[in-house]
């Protein structure tokens, strides 16, 4: 059989799940909370088995905070502190083809694939509906690192390990932020300066495009891709704006046509109206970028599709082209 194993961002009771997918009914079975204990410091040994189950209960202290993929505890006891989470693991299973080889990696492979893709849209479902009924806004969406997809007997004896999870030993993914700036280079500061002196230092869509870019790092790849789409309006109304004004149209005129006109139109013929430059005619590959781009993020508001953190990346990437010529073509228009 081909097993899924993640570990929730919260305790639920135990029992199965149906969750509706694309491909039918997925039935996700959910394991008791448990607290399962990290690291125990006593005094003496033997206080180690007066910790709760739960992690909590009469005579202690507990600490509970969310750190993904899991809910953390710590416990405080008299003379006995442990640290630990207190998620709810989640299972699916699916049974493998008697025809596949195991061990036959080439014919294991897709299979393996298309099961975690349907795990992970399954196990993401419930973790949208939990997160919008408990209002847990904090928590974020599982991703493919995050789910265990083995290949077990029928008495539970793993026959293939998940080769992904290995992987992730070698490369961990880690999203450095550094506050203390002092060591950065003199280029560095002198770029700072000069754009404290701009007229806008930052725009509104350079700020949309950051917030698209922090939403894909808390794995909100959806959310991402539609503020990517927000951000290049932005920018091309306000280009727009800006070359209509010159031409002496009033508030009323622009509101109308900025409101009334496709973003694909905008980039397009009504630059060229107003600018000279089209992102069709005058880059072509940019412009078939964005056109992927604008299919994806089509996909996700008039079909509710969900997308891949692949997909995000590719949209903040043409988002972030689109705007760099946008740039462009205002410097061209002074």
């Amino acid at each position: 059989m081909l097993l899924a194993f993640a570990s929730l961002p919260f305790a639920l009771r135990g029992g199965t799940y149906t969750v509706r997918t694309d491909e039918g009914l997925v039935d996700i079975v959910v394991s008791e909370r448990s607290f399962n204990r990290f690291l125990t410091i006593t005094s003496r040994p033997e206080l180690a088995q007066s910790i709760p189950e739960g992690g909590e209960g009469e005579g202690f202290t507990s600490y509970t905070w969310y750190d993904h993929p899991f809910v953390l505890r710590v416990v405080f006891g008299r003379n006995v502190a442990s640290l630990g989470s207190v998620n709810s693991g989640a299972t699916i299973v699916r049974p493998l083809p008697e025809r596949i080889d195991p061990h036959d990696e080439s014919a294991l492979s897709p299979i393996r694939q298309h099961f975690s893709e349907l795990a992970l849209a399954a196990l993401n479902y419930l973790i949208a509906l939990v997160r919008r009924r408990a209002r847990l806004y904090q928590i974020f969406d599982l991703w493919r690192e995050d789910i265990d997809v083995t290949v077990r007997s029928d008495d539970g004896a793993v026959l293939v390990e998940d080769p992904l999870q290995e992987k992730l030993i070698q490369e961990e993914r880690v999203y450095n932020q550094t506050f203390d700036l002092m060591d950065q280079d003199e280029e560095w500061y002198r770029e700072l300066n000069e754009m404290l002196q701009q007229e806008e230092p930052v725009t509104l869509a350079q700020s949309l495009l950051m917030e698209a870019e922090r939403a894909l790092v808390e794995r909100f790849p959806r959310q991402a891709i539609t503020t990517c789409y927000t951000a290049i309006e932005a920018a091309a109304s306000s280009l727009l704006s800006r070359g209509m004004r010159r031409r002496d149209k009033s508030d009323r005129e622009i509101d109308h046509l900025l409101a009334t006109k496709s973003l694909p139109s905008k980039l397009d013929s009504l630059l060229r109206r107003y600018t000279g430059f089209g992102l069709r005619r005058d880059n072509y590959p940019l412009w078939e970028s964005f056109d992927r781009f604008n299919t994806l993020r089509n996909s996700v508001v008039h079909r509710g599709i969900s997308l891949s953190q692949e997909d995000a990346e590719f949209s903040i990437g043409v988002t972030r082209e689109v705007l760099d010529w946008l740039d462009m073509v205002r410097s061209r228009n002074k």
